[in-house]
């Protein structure tokens, strides 16, 4: 009975060896196919019905991953490369860092407000970068940096706008590099261009203001001359690139004009604005109209000099005259004592 059994046990591992064998030599692969996952760690026993005999098979734990192959194996060079790149990013991390807070601490030590929004831009994205390459990110300061990345973009662009503005004509080139290039940038002499209207050939001796007399108007000579009386006598001539009732304007709304001020000439070209208009955005923007004024205030100070001439002249002249008429006094008076 013994020997029955015997002969029977080995029939059947032949027949399973040979099957195991025939399934290599057709499909290799799956030889290596496993049902069980490298994250587990157990211990399978098998025994045997006819020969009883135990077999036990122990699945060594290999560590955590999830990339395998069709059959279950794990493919190991992607599980390299996802490990250099983790190792890659860990080593960066404290340089993206510290980079981005000696962006913020150079942005808040400069005085231009471009370079300043523009240094706060780099420094609040690399710490949006920084945050987000986290395993597990911190939310609150990820999404407060995001957001000041887009505040500080939108101040860089409103400040390049008005710093640089929109591309300028020859002829408004050639105005603002006369008149206007010390005191404004080409984004603020733009926007005062948008804001004033022009108008050409006004007839000699228009009037633009009237002393004492409030006027809603800010003019600017582009071609051609104006004067300017002052309780009723000549006080200036004002020329190409003057402004015309602008001490009004600095002082208030309510405030009447200077002098009484006419065109002179055929060809005169002024730039007018809306005084209500001008001063409102100039509100908004407090460059613009430390910049106007300083433009202003300059021209102030050129008109009192050419007042100040223009009385000179009016001295000599009318000195020149009593002298004049002090010789026909004279010239009569010893004619009459000779007859």
């Amino acid at each position: 009975m013994s020997r029955v059994a015997a002969s029977a046990s080995f029939r059947i591992i032949r027949r399973t060896t040979k099957k195991n064998t025939t399934n290599a030599q057709t499909c290799p692969s799956r030889v290596f196919k496993s049902t069980t996952s490298p994250l587990e760690a157990s211990t399978t026993t098998s025994t045997s019905s006819t020969t009883g005999a135990t077999t036990t098979t122990r699945l060594v734990k290999r560590g955590p991953t999830t990339t395998t192959n069709g059959y279950g194996i794990p493919n190991w060079q992607e599980m390299i490369r996802m490990q250099s790149t983790a190792t890659t990013t860990a080593a960066l991390l404290p340089w993206i860092g510290n980079g981005a807070y000696l962006a913020l601490v150079s942005g808040f030590c400069m005085t231009d407000m471009l370079n300043l929004r523009i240094a706060l831009v780099g420094g609040y994205t690399g710490l949006v970068a920084f945050h987000s390459l986290h395993t597990k990110p911190l939310l609150i300061p990820l999404r407060w940096s995001a957001i000041f990345v887009l505040v500080n973009m939108v101040a860089v662009g409103m400040l390049a706008m008005d710093r640089y503005g929109a591309p300028l004509s020859s002829e408004e080139e050639a105005l603002y590099q006369e008149h206007f290039a010390q005191q404004l940038t080409k984004g603020q002499f733009y926007q005062l261009l948008c804001l004033g209207q022009r108008r050409t050939n006004i007839p000699a001796g228009t009037q633009l203001t009237q002393e004492g007399q409030v006027c809603s108007k800010l003019y600017f000579i582009e071609h051609g001359q104006a004067r300017v009386y002052h309780h009723g006598a000549f006080a200036a001539y004002i020329d190409q690139g003057g402004f015309v009732n602008d001490i009004a304007f600095q002082r208030g709304d309510k405030e009447g004009a200077y002098g009484t001020t006419y065109t002179e000439g055929d060809d005169c070209t002024l730039l007018v604005w809306d005084q209500h208009v001008l001063r409102d955005h100039l509100k908004t923007r407090p460059d613009m109209d430390r910049n106007t004024k300083y433009l202003l205030s300059e021209h102030l100070m050129k008109s009192l000099l050419k007042q100040r001439e223009a009385r000179r002249w009016n001295q000599q002249q009318q000195q020149k005259l009593e002298e004049a008429t002090a010789e026909e006094v004279g010239e009569s008076s010893s004619q009459s004592v000779l007859l």
